[in-house]
């Protein structure tokens, strides 16, 4: 059943962002949904609120990001609810000709989820790098998540998806 949870919406180029609900649908196939416990603020996301990475508004932003994973659809392996997670922007293929070689940093076949979130009108919503972070929880591609040492703090841990990997 989707869960309502609230998250910073850009509705249109350089309006003030917006609080609203969000609906998050169950995980399906190779997805995650990801309690967040921390979300750092990039240049990217105001970059997104003026239309800068592209015109797809309303954007769901945040990206930058670490949480536990709260509950995961069919097929997934690599994370488990409870795990600690980074959330990356790069969910990487892993069968690639980059991938295959070991240089997954050129994979020619990310992904992010399938399914998309909405808000409660059924607008549907573009989250940030896939990610859509400034969220109490957020659904992404279950390969977006990390899992990471428990005792890293999570305002510490969530530069890694992006500041690090940028």
């Amino acid at each position: 059943m989707a869960q309502k949870v609230r998250g910073v919406v850009a509705r249109s180029k350089g309006a003030p962002v917006t609080v609203e609900t969000i609906v998050i649908p169950d995980p399906g196939p190779g997805e995650a949904v990801v309690k967040v416990q921390a979300c750092g603020v990039c240049h990217t996301d105001l970059h997104y609120r003026e239309g800068g990475i592209n015109d797809e508004f309303p954007f769901l932003l945040g990206h930058e990001a670490a949480g536990i994973v709260e509950s995961v659809g069919a097929g997934v392996t690599d994370v488990a609810p409870g795990d600690f997670v980074i959330l990356n922007w790069r969910a990487v293929c892993g069968n690639c000709r980059s991938c295959r070689r070991g240089r997954p940093w050129y994979c020619f076949s990310t992904f992010n989820a399938t399914q998309r979130m909405t808000l409660e009108d059924g607008t549907v919503l573009s989250p940030a790098l896939g990610i859509g972070a400034f969220a109490e929880k957020t659904l992404v591609a279950a390969g977006q998540c990390t899992k990471v040492d428990a005792s890293v703090p999570a305002a510490t841990a969530g530069l890694l998806g992006c500041g690090v990997m940028a």
